[in-house]
């Protein structure tokens, strides 16, 4: 093959590329939509400009899809993104490392893309910040609060202080505005709801893969990957965290990885399933019995089990979180479980490594003034020793819980 040949092939490539199609997981309208309410916010809470860094975010907003966001790079390799918000503007502008164009059109809806260059092909900080700061004050532009993401791990702190630096030197004051962006994402639409069910439907299918599979002397990893088959042929992807199968106590072990260990005859043994749609998060979790269960383990599933006819009876929009909390302790009190939990985190879109969500309840927070909010949603972990989750939708109606797998102990192996 000679040279002109492989130009025309990768010629060829990228004109194919060029070709394809956007695909975005909703409406740009539904974009639209989110980008008013966080600018309404933002004119709340007198904020000029935000700084989008984290990857859910601007995902969250424009629908940006990338696996590498830099969070843990190389110094050479410095984290150099954000979507610019302006209060007294609609228009959305991302600047991204140049190369990733194709990718940017290819999975977001934002109005403007800047790519950044550096002399060697990557761009250093130096470049982003002259971008940045090109981008805010060319033309005499003037900022008074730029808020920025400081609860990200986006971009990390070398990179957030030079940052920060550069525009304070221009007469900026930076704030951190995590809670702004956040507390716009936490009510969920019907649409996002709807993809969240989806997520559900996947998780369900990878639990009730396992359950029909697994055998003893499987070990905890060929037992995730039973999980993850399942949910990955019915629609699901991989989640922010990694979705542990775990033999023996639930905590701490539900937050190792799963290991080689062979589960054996007996033992009892957690999936704590997650399965994502377009970064959309659902949660599963049931007591697993490799062969006959002991008696005590039934008898503490269904305890579990039983809170979740507490969050049925008891909680309500406009109801106050501490009340939800204090009928919940009152019944482990009442079951004999001195110790028993419950309570859940937000869920929705997220990327890898870590977290789902903002906001969080826990039945021992007797303070808080938070109350039910129709379009929530959250897992609800019910913890009675075993460990029984599901996710859960608080909505006008009352609260619904979306997995169809039964709430009690899955019996796998030679009694199965």
């Amino acid at each position: 093959m000679n040279t002109f040949d492989i130009e025309a092939y990768v010629r060829r490539q990228e004109a194919e590329l060029a070709r394809r199609d956007r695909q975005l997981p909703f409406t740009e309208a539904e974009y639209r939509d989110r980008l008013t309410r966080l600018r309404e916010r933002m004119t709340a809470d007198r904020l000029d400009v935000l700084l989008l860094t984290a990857p859910d975010t601007m995902c969250w907003l424009h629908g940006y899809t990338n696996r590498w966001y830099r969070q843990h790079s190389s110094t050479r390799f410095p984290p150099v993104h954000c979507t610019i918000v302006r209060a007294d503007d609609d228009r959305t502008v991302l600047i991204e490392p140049a190369y990733h164009e194709q990718l940017v059109r290819l999975t977001s809806c934002v109005d403007e893309f800047i790519g950044v260059e550096g002399d060697s092909g990557e761009p250093t900080v130096t470049d982003f910040v002259d971008t940045l700061t090109s981008e805010l004050f060319s033309g005499g532009g003037a900022y008074g609060r730029i808020g920025v993401e400081s609860w990200s791990s986006v971009p990390n702190p070398a990179v957030a202080q030079i940052i920060a630096c550069a525009l304070t030197a221009r007469g900026a004051t930076v704030v951190d505005a995590s809670v702004t962006v956040r507390g716009v994402r936490r009510i969920k639409s019907p649409a996002e709801i709807a993809v969240i069910e989806r997520a559900q439907a996947a998780c369900d299918a990878g639990v009730r893969r396992l359950h029909a599979d697994a055998r003893p002397g499987m070990t905890e990893l060929e037992a995730w990957n039973q999980l993850m088959t399942g949910v990955i042929a019915a629609g699901g992807e991989p989640t922010a965290m990694h979705e542990t199968v775990a033999a023996g106590p639930p905590m701490p072990l539900l937050h190792g990885l799963s290991s080689r260990r062979p589960i054996g005859p007996g033992e009892l043994f957690h999936p704590d399933a997650a399965a994502a749609v377009d970064r959309y998060h659902a949660r599963l979790t049931r007591p697993f019995s490799m062969g006959e269960p002991d008696k005590a383990l039934i008898h503490l599933t269904g305890i579990a089990a039983g809170a979740y006819d507490v969050v049925l009876s008891t909680a309500r929009v406009g109801l106050p979180f501490r009340e939800l909390h204090r009928a919940l302790r009152d019944y482990f009190a009442e079951s004999g479980i001195a110790d028993g939990w419950a309570g859940g985190y937000e869920l929705g879109v997220s990327f890898m490594p870590d977290w789902v969500g903002e906001f969080c309840w826990d039945i021992q927070d007797e303070e808080t003034d938070d109350v039910i909010e129709a379009g929530l949603v959250t897992n609800f972990e019910s913890c009675a020793f075993v460990a029984v989750v599901d996710t859960v939708v608080f909505e006008e109606s009352g609260p619904r819980f979306l997995s169809s797998v039964p709430r009690e102990t899955l019996v796998v192996g030679d009694a199965h």
